[in-house]
């Protein structure tokens, strides 16, 4: 069996996904105004069609920089629009 290497933990993903929001926030294009639920959700496509082309060029092993820009972009999304919490109705 072959053994998966280790990935993050959540503190370490959360510290990555703070790190992302603090450098799109200086971005200038960042600063022009409030962008619409569906303008966060182009550019997520967007970054997904990036990362499906790393995908393609490096034999299936992208940066998982992209993961971390998705969540980035997300995080934003909810900052400008509200962040319900999921109902644990399990």
């Amino acid at each position: 069996m072959k053994t998966l290497k280790r990935g993050a933990t959540r503190q370490e993903v959360f510290a990555a996904i703070d790190s992302e929001r603090e450098y799109q926030t200086k971005l200038k294009r960042n600063k022009v105004k409030r962008q619409t639920q569906m303008e966060h959700l182009a550019i997520i496509r967007r970054i997904c069609r990036d990362l499906e082309d790393a995908w393609y060029d490096t034999a299936g092993q992208p940066p998982l920089d992209y993961m971390r820009k998705i969540a980035g972009v997300a995080v934003r999304c909810m900052e400008e629009h509200g962040a319900p919490h999921r109902q644990l109705d399990i």
